[in-house]
């Protein structure tokens, strides 16, 4: 495992213990870029200032501002919507990780990625 995934695991692990169970947490190499978005489900999670603030403190606790530079965003998605509903029923983990080659297939504009927890409704 290389550093990124291995940190971003560490971010999972702080969300999950300070604000409760996640129904996806996964990091995917975008398509059109060399960058990674953060994609977030949990039922505490929403796509407001206050999470995308939370989230980004968390991440800043195990991310060099090097690393940093290589997310290219963060994104909410909400539990009952493909493709959080698709990753579930297709991966069950939590807390660890699963290599993901062409998440395209899933609907997702990326060439690669690593589910670190991906599982029903939460």
């Amino acid at each position: 495992m290389n550093k990124l995934p291995e940190k971003v695991l560490k971010v999972e692990a702080d969300l999950a213990k300070e604000r409760g169970p996640l129904n996806l947490f996964a990091l995917f190499e975008r398509e059109d870029i060399n960058r990674w978005d953060l994609v977030i489900s949990a039922p505490w999670a929403k796509f407001d200032s206050e999470t995308l603030k939370y989230v980004a403190d968390v991440i800043k606790r195990h991310l060099t501002p090097e690393e940093m530079v290589l997310l290219a965003r963060m994104v909410i998605l909400p539990a009952d919507e493909d493709p959080v509903l698709t990753l579930n029923a297709k991966f069950d983990v939590e807390h660890g990780e699963i290599e993901v080659n062409h998440p395209s297939r899933f609907g997702l504009p990326a060439k690669y990625g690593y589910i670190f927890t991906s599982r029903s409704a939460a």
